[in-house]
């Protein structure tokens, strides 16, 4: 069942509904009017203005929804993912802790990055200076604000119950439209 609307909706709100698919996390937003806008922000600075490299990004954001058991999350994610070029393996990989056997150098470095925020909240001193030196100031700063931003939405997705919607959410060719110009070649 999509999320409802809630029945009355400012009109900033509304037009912010009217310019995007019929999603439920939208619609789940609604129902905070005075925030919705600012959170819509961010994630479209997350998705399509950050540095951060758009595959890490997504190992990290799929690893966040897994650790919180975010099924919406990691859903909506997966498709994302593959439409940036991400192996399914790797996709399939972020069920887990990082394999090293898997993922190498940064991604490695940004799950594990992962892993220890969203488990201990303050990643590890030896880790946290790892990811300095690999990264730099900037990106590492986008990677928690990735970490913390997907935290964020899982706990108000799963606390809110906010399911898929009907037929599991964008088709994969909408999903490519969107994000395909990240892919790398």
């Amino acid at each position: 069942m999509p999320y409802p609307v809630p029945g009355s909706v400012p009109p900033a709100i509304q037009a912010l509904l009217d310019a995007r698919p019929p999603r439920n996390v939208f619609r789940m937003m609604a129902h905070a009017p005075a925030l919705m806008p600012g959170i819509m922000e961010l994630t479209g600075a997350v998705l399509y203005r950050a540095k951060l490299d758009p595959v890490l990004r997504e190992l990290v954001i799929l690893r966040v929804g897994q650790l919180c058991g975010s099924t919406y999350e990691v859903s909506q994610h997966r498709k994302i993912a593959r439409a940036i070029g991400l192996a399914q393996e790797k996709i399939d990989g972020t069920a887990r802790d990082a394999d090293p056997r898997l993922y190498a150098g940064r991604e490695l470095l940004v799950l594990r990055m992962a892993e220890q925020v969203v488990r201990k909240v303050k990643a590890d001193d030896d880790l946290f200076a790892e990811t300095l030196a690999a990264l730099g100031s900037e990106l590492t700063m986008e990677l928690l604000i990735v970490i913390g931003l997907y935290v964020m939405l899982a706990q108000v997705l799963e606390n809110a119950e906010v399911g898929l919607e009907e037929g599991g959410g964008p088709a994969q060719q909408d999903v490519q439209k969107l994000f395909g110009g990240q892919a790398k070649n």
